[in-house]
């Protein structure tokens, strides 16, 4: 496959998947996002671009949650749970969530890739 063609293929599988996707680089700065992260979240990328996912935090997490989930990433490489979030228009709900990190071609981290789904329908069922 010509290095043209992986690159569309790799963009249309980001853009059309179920599950939303936010990158951030390293220092924790949102980078891009794919538009089931928009209809999940309801942030557009322009709203989110340039903060930190601190903004969807609903407040259910304590401090130690969050230390312990990136001792895990740091640890294993990457971190899966259960989170809860807030969209913008305030309402919190439940997501599962897996959080890898991405190193540059010399092995150190360069962006978080975090891809989710929102199980709110499986939680009230």
């Amino acid at each position: 496959m010509y290095y043209q063609d992986r690159m569309m293929m790799e963009r249309q599988i980001i853009r059309d998947t179920a599950e939303g996707i936010m990158v951030t680089n390293k220092n924790l700065e949102i980078v891009d996002v794919n538009p089931a992260f928009s209809n999940i979240t309801g942030y557009t990328k322009e709203e989110v671009s340039g903060n930190t996912p601190k903004m969807l935090q609903s407040g259910k997490q304590s401090k130690e949650f969050y230390q312990e989930m990136w001792v895990q990433i740091k640890k294993n490489g990457y971190w899966q749970g259960e989170i809860w979030n807030k969209r913008k228009n305030g309402e919190i709900y439940p997501e599962l969530l897996t959080i890898s990190p991405i190193e540059n071609s010399v092995g150190s981290i360069a962006y978080y890739v975090g891809i989710f789904n929102d199980i709110s329908q499986k939680k009230n069922k």
